[in-house]
């Protein structure tokens, strides 16, 4: 079988951004499936002009058997609207807010996810929470399949929390708060530095890249890190939080929850699907910062608790979210299109 990957993003050498599809086609290749990709691996907007020809070259001239097309309707328009071309297959993919947000800011949006949708074989939503805004948004519910990208749960293991520091030259005394993403406002850093403000004696580490920062002492930016690195920094922490506004599944938390670091995240999207409230982790309301410094302070006074609920967060990582089992029921969805006779969308 081969599959034509088609995303808008896919990252460069070093790069964090689009890892996570980076990640499952591997896997998916280990499968014994062949993947062909038109990608864009550039956050430049001009990226854009050779991204949508190299989309095209390949959706005409290459032999392929089914279309997996990532980000509604970023890259997934161009292949739904040549898909009676060759009249293969064609699976999409929302991650967030292309499912939470586009298509709601107006009819255009609205028209161009519907078009895309209606010439789609399969919806692959995030969570069930995305799964329900696009029931109500008029995609039918036996068109979606709820499948998140997966955790590598060996890439991601406990590390010894003192060595992990001893090796980032982190402060082995100091109660570390993490953030790994994009510095945002969506991501709620702000609501972080508030946090940070009040507990000065508290270290907040921030990974990744943006122009939200602060210059509040104990808040330290490394920016972006390598993926292998990341299992580092989120042993090295005490807490990861990710206050965000809005999300899909997030796979920064699972991440952390696999390496046995409690998180704490807001109830948007399918983050509280992921965080068991009160069991891995801890789900607070959307841009309560007096919750998540409430919840941050509990678990720093709380370090047996901490100890259990990263021994249970990595436990429930490894039975719902290990990568070879979900990019598994990725193969299913290829295989339930590959060898069934096609019918036109």
């Amino acid at each position: 079988m081969r599959v034509l990957l088609i995303s808008n993003m896919y990252p460069k050498e070093g790069s964090y951004s689009g890892i996570f599809i980076k990640h499952q086609v591997e896997t998916i290749e280990k499968l014994g499936i062949d993947v062909i990709k038109a990608v864009k691996r550039t956050r430049n907007p001009s990226g854009y002009f050779p991204f949508i020809f190299q989309s095209i070259y390949k959706l005409l001239f290459c032999d392929y058997d089914i279309i997996h097309a990532h980000y509604v309707p970023h890259s997934a328009l161009i292949p739904a609207m040549l898909k009676w071309i060759k009249k293969k297959p064609l699976i999409v993919t929302f991650h967030g807010d292309d499912a939470r947000i586009f298509p709601f800011k107006n009819r255009i949006n609205r028209m161009l996810t519907m078009f895309v949708v209606n010439r789609s074989d399969k919806v692959i939503a995030r969570s069930e929470e995305m799964k329900e805004v696009l029931e109500k948004l008029g995609v039918a519910n036996k068109k979606i399949v709820v499948l998140g990208a997966g955790v590598d749960t060996n890439l991601f293991h406990t590390i010894n929390k003192n060595k992990a520091r001893e090796d980032l030259e982190l402060p082995k005394t100091k109660y570390i708060i993490l953030f790994v993403g994009r510095l945002h406002k969506l991501k709620g850093v702000e609501l972080i530095y508030e946090c940070a403000r009040n507990m000065p004696e508290t270290l907040f580490v921030m990974v990744g890249d943006g122009d939200v920062k602060t210059d509040l002492k104990n808040c330290i930016f490394v920016g972006e890190r390598r993926h292998e690195e990341i299992p580092l920094w989120m042993s090295a922490a005490d807490i990861l939080v990710l206050p965000s506004y809005s999300e899909g599944l997030p796979n920064v938390v699972m991440e952390a929850l696999s390496c046995g670091t409690p998180a704490i995240v807001t109830d948007v999207g399918g983050c509280p699907e992921v965080v068991r409230d009160g069991e891995t982790g801890f789900v607070v309301p959307v841009g309560d910062v007096e919750a998540l410094m409430d919840r941050i302070k509990y678990l720093i006074e709380n370090e047996d608790l901490r100890e259990k609920i990263g021994k249970l967060g990595r436990g429930d990582m490894i039975e719902r979210y290990e990568r070879g089992e979900v990019i598994g029921k990725l193969k299913e969805v290829y295989e339930s299109l590959h060898y069934q006779p096609y019918n036109q969308t």
